[in-house]
């Protein structure tokens, strides 16, 4: 998803002249004309970062920061002030205040935008060191629970399907068939678990991304069942190849194709792609034609455990994930409520060659 800028400035020309360039920039853009109506969007549009003006009417951006950095939920977005006010008590107050950076008018919006750029790039790497070290708890304690769960469901299963194979009494049957599908459920779940403990791995060598993608898109036909699902793919002819865990590429792309065909109800489409971009890049997309997300569903879908389903273990797209980061890759997600869902994933290059044609 794009990174969302809010800006809070009385001066229409300002805001105007801001918008712009940060919707230019690619950003997803909100604007308000003092401190109050300000939080009040913070609560709606959830900001990344705020360029935030100081002198305003009702509510000035010195108190509206200090409103922010005292809120647990609103103390982590970045907030840049500008002002007209280059005094150095200023600069010291409104930092005191909580602001990461500082911008004196008049300013250049290539500065500004050169400072939102820094700041969200060291927000992001922020953002991936606490990830990096939640995932390492994770690792951890889905370990401890697999060790102490799994003895326990064999046995369980094991009673279970051996009673309901001799029981003859239908009421008896049906008990049997629920505590079944529960311990199958559970067993998903160790198998997710299995899965994501075998990732933290990976066993590097030259592969080629379209073939690994053919296999994942035969293999994720056979979980369409009875939907009327095409899929398809678009891949770039002679794409580079790199080092690559093959086979925990596939568990990725299938975990992201399997949540793709969850999210089309009856029939629609799933288009995965292969596309080159500037700088040594490799892009995949995957795009489907289903139900959607909101928002913030979008934002936390790659967090452990969690799922928006009624089943699952809220694993998949987490290893996902994992697996596009060991990759030197990044993900991110657009989705709009009954719009579907596109997965765009970036891979960054360095040991890559491209494969020489054949000859003939």
């Amino acid at each position: 998803m794009k990174p969302r800028i809010l800006i809070v400035d009385d001066n229409e020309k300002s805001r105007f002249l801001l918008s712009e360039k940060m919707t230019a920039d690619g950003y997803e853009v909100e604007t308000a004309r003092d401190g109050v109506e300000g939080l009040k969007k913070v609560e709606t549009f959830k900001p990344d970062l705020i360029l935030l003006d100081i002198m305003m009417p009702r509510m000035d951006g010195y108190e509206m920061c200090r409103r922010l950095k005292s809120n647990e939920e609103t103390r982590y977005i970045s907030v840049i002030m500008l002002t007209a006010r280059g005094e150095l008590d200023d600069k010291v107050m409104g930092l005191e205040m909580g602001a990461e950076d500082y911008i004196v008018k008049p300013y250049s919006l290539v500065e500004v935008s050169a400072r939102v750029k820094s700041l969200l790039r060291v927000k992001m790497l922020q953002a991936k060191l606490r990830e990096a070290e939640k995932l390492a708890a994770l690792g951890e304690m889905v370990d401890s629970i697999a060790h102490e769960v799994r003895n326990p469901l064999v046995s369980i299963g094991g009673m279970a399907r051996r009673l309901y194979e001799h029981e003859s009494n239908p009421s008896h049957k049906k008990y049997l068939e629920i505590i079944i599908t529960y311990v199958q459920r559970l067993e998903k779940m160790m198998e997710r678990i299995d899965e994501y403990k075998s990732i933290l791995t990976p066993h590097m060598s030259m592969g080629n991304i379209n073939e690994v993608i053919e296999e994942a898109v035969e293999e994720a036909k056979g979980f369409i069942g009875d939907k009327d699902i095409t899929i398809k793919t678009e891949l770039m002819p002679g794409a580079p190849e790199f080092e690559m865990d093959r086979r925990h590429l596939k568990i990725a792309f299938l975990n992201l194709l399997h949540n793709s065909v969850d999210a089309i109800e009856n029939k629609g489409e799933v288009t995965i792609s292969t596309l080159p971009a500037e700088g040594n890049v490799l892009v995949v997309k995957i795009s489907d034609t289903g139900c959607g997300m909101e928002s913030e569903v979008a934002r936390r879908i790659f967090h452990p455990f969690f799922t928006s389903k009624v089943t699952g273990a809220g694993l998949g797209l987490t290893i996902a994930y994992r697996v596009i980061e060991n990759h030197n890759g990044d993900i991110e997600v657009d989705t709009e409520k009954g719009r579907g869902t596109t997965f765009t994933i970036r891979f960054h290059l360095k040991g890559s060659r491209t494969p020489e044609p054949f000859s003939v």
